[in-house]
This record gives structure tokens, sequence and C-alpha cells, in this order.
């Protein structure tokens, strides 16, 4: 779909082989909304495989994303660094405050059935990645394990949110877990040569990244030069929504993870 904030775009989210033999539902979910002319939002939440609720986490997550993108830009776009870099953390704090919002209500509509609160509020474990953009300006917020990889021109693909930075202590992190404030990421980049950006679940990471050794010697996912292929491919007004969830339900992207796969990606309109 083509919007009015100048760009096109095309997302898919299909379910994991290993969701499918366990027979659980998909617990991906995503977003793209027009907050204002010109603001473009992104989100997607990857819910934990191992929690009940985690596709209701996950919707949560991006309905939370989307009202609060709503209070911060909805008026319009901030003019320069200093005021992005205030809504950014507005933005944070208000995917949080109504991501908790939404668990609370629903955990009060089903109080009552003997579970523990505690782990009634982990039932709903999920993650988020968030993209507000309005060129040259781009901002992201996320908690967990989601990638977002952007599109230079000239430039090429860039990993800006790496999923291994998510991980902590070999777990990743959820909107649920006790420390996801500590462990919440941010950051706004101004760069007038991004044409696209890509928000990704966990779940295509294997089949979409690329792995390089460090100077230290640790592995780290890169975005390879094959990415920009997609950019290319489904920024023409031509491809669909549909080729790109054939796309990851392929034999060959289920070979590389189990796990439920989502994108959702963003290409600037001439």
């Amino acid at each position: 779909m083509s919007t009015s904030t100048g760009w096109r775009i095309t997302a898919a989210s299909v379910i994991g082989a290993g969701h499918v033999r366990g027979n659980l539902p998909n617990q991906d979910r995503w977003r793209a909304e027009a907050v204002a002319p010109g603001i473009q939002l992104l989100a997607v939440a990857d819910g934990a495989g191992s929690r009940s609720r985690a596709e209701h986490g996950a919707e949560f997550a991006v309905a939370a994303a989307h009202r609060a993108a709503m209070e911060v830009f909805g008026a319009g776009v901030p003019t320069t660094l200093a005021a992005w870099r205030a809504a950014a953390r507005r933005f944070a704090s208000g995917c949080l405050r109504e991501f908790d919002l939404r668990v609370v209500d629903e955990m009060r509509r089903i109080a009552g059935y003997g579970e523990d609160e505690d782990e009634l509020w982990r039932s709903f474990g999920t993650t988020l990645l968030a993209v507000v953009t309005a060129p040259p300006y781009l901002c992201y917020v996320s908690v967990g394990d989601c990638f977002l990889v952007v599109d230079r021109d000239p430039g090429g693909p860039h990993l800006l949110v790496a999923p291994a930075e998510r991980e902590h202590a070999g777990g990743t992190v959820f909107l649920t877990s006790a420390g996801r404030d500590q462990h919440l990421t941010r950051g706004v980049v101004v760069d007038d040569r991004i044409r696209g950006v890509a928000v990704c679940s966990d779940g295509v990471s294997e089949g979409m990244l690329a792995m390089r050794t460090a100077p230290d010697g640790r592995l780290q996912h890169r975005a390879p030069a094959e990415f920009g292929t997609y950019f290319a491919h489904f920024g023409n007004p031509r491809t669909t929504s549909e080729e790109l969830a054939a796309k990851l339900g392929s034999p060959e992207f289920a070979a590389t993870s189990n796990d439920d796969k989502t994108i959702v990606m963003a290409v600037r309109q001439p």
C-alpha cells in the first residue's frame, strides 16, 4: 500500500513451522500507520513462543506504539534534532505506558481464574520494535530482538538495530520482563540518504542477515548487500504483500528458523 507520508509499504507475516507443529498461532504482529502528514509509523512485535498469551501481548504492543506515536507526533513533525530526541524519549515511555495499561485491563478482565498475578503478567510476553520516520529524521524504540535495516542511496543496506544487541543473559528481554526499562533502547538518526526501512521480527534474522567476526573475535550480524534487492523489488508498485508472504513462507525461509516471520518494509517514493 502507498500512504500520504511518501512511503510505499509492503508487509507480511507468516506462521513458523515450529508453531504449526506445536499447534500454536502466529504470535507476531505488525502495524504501519500514517501518524500525520509526512510522518510514518512502522512497528513489529514478536510474541514469546513459550508464553500462553503472547499473541495478545504482541497485539497490545503494536497498538501501544500507534497510540504513543499519535500522542507524540500527531501534531506534526519536530523541526530540530533536539526536538526529535525529546520526542523519542516521550515515544519510548508512551509505548511502555500504553502496553502496561492494555495488559492490566486484560488481566482485570480475566481475573478470578486462579492464576498467579506475576505469571499472568508474564504470559503476555512480547518484544517490540517501533519506528517513526519523517525524512531526513528517523527514531526507533526497541525492547527485545527484532531488527531494523535501512537502505541508503548511496550506501546500500545498513543494520541499524541488530537482534544480538537485544539479548540479555542468554535470554530475550520482553515488555513483561522485570528489567525491560534498563534494556530498552532508542535512537534518532538524521540521514536524507535513507530510501528504505525494513522492520523485522527475529524469525527472519537467519534468512535475511549475515554474520561477520568483529575485531574482538565476537560474531556480529550485518545486513548483506543482497538485502538491497528486497528494497528494489518491493518498492516497485507492481509487487504485492502476497509476494512477500510467499517468500517468507517458502521452503528456503522455513529451513532457516522455526519461528514466525514478519517484515514491514517501507520504500520512499520519488
